[in-house]
């Protein structure tokens, strides 16, 4: 009955600190997506995890789509509506200089060196799991979409010499890295075109949320959100387990649609 509507509203949701905290999606959080879903709105994960990283969240919530790899690949049902593949030469160029490198396809997230403190650190900061070693033929056989470089001295990286890439960090330890002009709101012109009527309501909490929520029409930003994240959103909510996904959507949310 919903598929045709072109008047659908779209919710974008990051994970980490927003949806989701030490793993826990509260219920209060899953019963406001079930009823969005209900209502014939759409839901969409918004992270910079690829999709086997996603199936803590996929195990306690329904949704309709992703934008993973921090924007680089977005997807609704089984239409891929953006992607952007970093080139296999400047992987190489990453990996050659020696840098703590992971690649991340749409599917799986992997690291080429051996695992060490920074890997260990930054994975328990960042609440993940770490990447497993993989073969480095993936550079070349698989469509690479994001990379990460973990390094305990991330500051001495001289970023200038990739100029074809975004690096956003997300940590003292750790670079998320896209192509340049890659965000997570890269995919929103193709979902304007698709939903004319509908509106974009995006859900961030941290720097790489900042284009995502400063082009929707309605952000929200959690209370742990930084000055640059606060001053592109509309409202600031609650801790997302002190029901914050439940307290935006009907006190500010619904108001606004209304």
């Amino acid at each position: 009955m919903f598929l045709n509507r072109k008047d659908r509203n779209v919710y974008l949701f990051d994970i980490d600190g927003t949806l989701m905290k030490d793993g826990v999606i509260p219920d209060s959080a899953k019963e406001v997506i079930k009823e969005i879903r209900e209502e014939g709105d759409l839901v969409m994960l918004s992270t910079g995890r690829c999709k086997s990283m996603l199936q803590d969240v996929l195990s306690q919530i329904e949704v309709d789509g992703a934008i993973q790899n921090n924007g680089a690949y977005a997807y609704i049902g089984k239409e891929i509506l953006f992607e952007s593949q970093i080139s296999p030469e400047v992987i190489h160029q990453i990996d050659d200089d020696g840098l703590n490198l992971s690649v991340l396809s749409k599917d799986r997230y992997v690291r080429f060196q051996n695992t060490n403190k920074a890997f260990k650190k930054f994975a328990e900061g960042m609440k993940i799991i770490e990447p497993k070693k993989g073969d480095r033929a993936m550079i070349d056989n698989d469509k690479i979409y994001s990379l990460s470089i973990v390094d305990m001295n991330l500051d001495s990286i001289d970023i200038k010499k990739y100029p074809s890439l975004r690096f956003i960090r997300v940590s003292d330890l750790g670079y998320d890295i896209v192509n340049k002009g890659v965000s997570k709101s890269s995919c929103y012109d193709i979902i304007r075109k698709k939903y004319p009527g509908g509106r974009i309501i995006a859900f961030g909490d941290n720097v790489n949320d900042i284009e995502m929520l400063d082009e929707a029409d309605i952000a929200i930003c959690m209370p742990t959100a930084p000055e640059s994240v606060r001053k592109v959103s509309s409202f600031v909510t609650r801790d997302v387990l002190s029901d914050g996904i439940e307290f935006a959507v009907y006190n500010f949310v619904k108001r606004v649609l209304d």
